[in-house]
């Protein structure tokens, strides 16, 4: 399943954090307010109990989503981090793993991984965030590794920028998953970043390593 988020304050937020020469400030706060808004999508899509609460004056129909609990976010070391911020801001209940992975910057971009810190998933609801899916080589290493810790009820991949290679890869490869993304674009360049894309979005939050 393939979700675009094009909610137009989306939009607009995505426009202004991939405007060449965006601050990291302004970066951050538009990835958060990105995984925010991604989340309200996505919760509108779980199950859901009706309930009745007492008001001040009475009594009235209303609504409990159902297993909120049951989340478990993965944050993709460093880059996901502010998007991780967003996604908990609506589920504050869920808990979270980490997994420290990259991809080597010359063909066949082969994926290191040198942390996994994961909850047990059987049953669980994961949402894996990262901002950027372009070959889709390091998603599916990610998934394939995190599939060691259980099998889950609902497996879904918040991006902020998809490539149309990326999202068919990871789909052949993990036909069960749901993805949400604000854009699909279709070029790569020969280092396998998304073109027009915004760049590197972890050294856009956080700054360029030595």
């Amino acid at each position: 399943m393939l979700k675009i988020v094009d909610h137009i304050l989306a939009q607009e937020i995505l426009t202004k954090i991939r405007k060449k020469g965006v601050d990291s400030v302004q970066f951050r706060s538009g990835v958060v307010e990105l995984g925010r808004l991604i989340s309200y999508e996505f919760i509108n899509t779980m199950e859901r109990n009706s309930v009745k609460v007492e008001t001040p004056l009475g009594f009235a129909k209303g609504i409990k989503v159902k297993n909120k609990k049951d989340v478990v976010v993965i944050s993709i070391l460093r880059a996901a981090i502010p998007l991780v911020d967003g996604i908990m801001r609506v589920f504050p209940e869920a808990q979270c793993g980490v997994v420290g992975a990259w991809r080597e910057d010359e063909p066949p971009f082969k994926v290191k991984m040198d942390y996994m810190k994961i909850p047990n998933l059987d049953g669980k609801i994961i949402i894996v965030a990262d901002p950027m899916l372009a070959t889709g080589n390091t998603m599916n290493t990610i998934l394939k590794a995190i599939k060691k810790f259980g099998t889950p009820k609902r497996l879904v991949l918040f991006n902020i920028i998809s490539t149309d290679e990326g999202i068919a890869k990871v789909i052949n490869n993990h036909p069960e998953i749901e993805i949400y993304t604000c854009s699909i674009e279709k070029e790569l360049s020969k280092e396998g970043y998304i073109i027009p894309g915004l760049g590197d979005a972890g050294d856009l939050a956080f700054g360029k390593p030595n």
